[in-house]
C-alpha cells in the first residue's frame, strides 16, 4: 500500500500494507529490535486501529484517487471492504535485543498478532548474496513454541527461553568455534557427512557448496528430504548441536559472550 507513509499524526512506518479482509499490516524491517522499535510499532498498530478507508486513501502510493479502483480490484468486491479493527505487526531485523524478546513474548502471550522474522545476508566465494529469512512467529493465537515464550520442566528446573538460535548466537557465545567440523553420521544408510562452520554462521559443505542452516545443510548432503538439522549434526566432541542450543536458550548463558573474552 505505502512505503514510508506519513501518518497523520506522527510517525513514519516502514511499509503498511493491507489484506484482502481489510486488516493493516504494520511492517518494521531494521538491523536491531529494541524496546524503542517494539513500542514504536504498536503505536503504529494503534493508529491502524482506529483507522479508515478514507484515511487510508491518503496514504497511497498511487494516490488517493486510484486507492478504491485497486482496492476494490484487489478485494474482487463491488462495495470497498471497510478497515478491520485488528492491525497485524511484522517486525523483521538481523537481531533482536534480549529484553525486547521478553516483551515479545509477554505480546504474544496475551494475542497481540505479531510475526517476526531473523533476516540475515550471506555472500559466497564468488560474490553471490543471499537472503535468509526464519520465520520466528506465527500471525493468530500463540502456540507452546511461539516467539519468547518459556517452558519449565517436570522436575521443576529454571525457565528456559524458546525463542529460536542461530548457528551465529552459539558462535558469538562461544559455543562453537570458526572452523569446526560438524558430523551427521546415519547408521541405517551407513552414510556419514561433515560440514565445517564459517565466521558468519554458514556451513561449508565438502564440494564448496555453502549452506545457510543445519536443515539445509543435511538436505544438501543427502541430495533430497527435509530433516531436523539441529538434531542431526554433532560437535568434534560428540555433542548435538540441539544441546547447545539448549544451553544458549538457558538463562545461565551470555549470548554476547565470546571466545575472545
Amino acid at each position: 500500500m505505502a512505503r514510508q507513509a506519513h501518518l497523520p499524526h506522527g510517525g513514519i512506518p516502514d511499509i503498511l500494507a493491507l489484506d484482502e479482509t481489510g486488516r493493516i499490516v504494520v511492517i518494521e524491517v531494521k538491523r536491531d529490535v529494541d524496546r524503542q522499535l517494539l513500542s514504536q510499532a504498536l503505536e503504529y498498530a494503534g493508529w491502524a486501529r482506529e483507522s479508515n478507508l478514507q484515511e487510508i486513501a491518503t496514504l497511497y502510493t498511487n494516490g488517493a484517487q486510484q486507492f478504491w479502483a485497486d482496492w476494490q480490484e484487489f478485494t474482487g468486491t463491488e462495495q470497498p471492504v471497510p478497515i478491520s479493527p485488528n492491525p497485524h505487526i511484522v517486525l523483521a531485523a538481523a537481531s533482536f535485543h534480549r529484553r525486547t524478546e521478553a516483551a515479545i513474548g509477554f505480546l504474544r502471550g496475551a494475542g497481540v498478532p505479531l510475526v517476526v522474522l531473523s533476516v540475515g545476508m550471506y555472500q559466497d566465494a564468488d560474490g553471490q548474496k543471499f537472503l535468509d529469512v526464519d520465520r520466528r512467529g506465527e500471525l493468530g493465537p500463540p502456540t507452546a513454541t511461539s516467539v519468547g515464550t518459556t517452558e519449565t520442566g517436570n522436575d521443576g528446573g529454571s525457565a528456559k527461553r524458546s525463542f529460536p538460535a542461530t548457528l551465529a548466537d552459539l558462535l558469538n557465545a562461544g559455543l562453537l568455534r570458526e572452523g569446526e567440523t560438524l558430523t551427521w553420521r546415519r547408521p541405517q544408510s551407513g552414510q556419514t557427512f561433515t560440514v565445517t562452520v564459517e565466521r558468519d554462521g554458514r556451513l561449508r559443505l565438502p564440494d564448496g557448496r555453502y549452506a545457510s542452516s543445519l536443515s539445509a545443510a543435511a538436505t544438501l548432503c543427502v541430495g533430497h528430504g527435509s530433516y531436523p538439522g539441529w538434531e542431526c549434526w554433532r560437535t568434534q566432541d560428540g555433542e548435538l548441536l540441539y544441546t547447545l542450543r539448549d544451553q544458549f536458550l538457558s538463562p545461565d548463558v551470555d549470548p554476547s559472550a565470546t571466545l575472545d573474552e
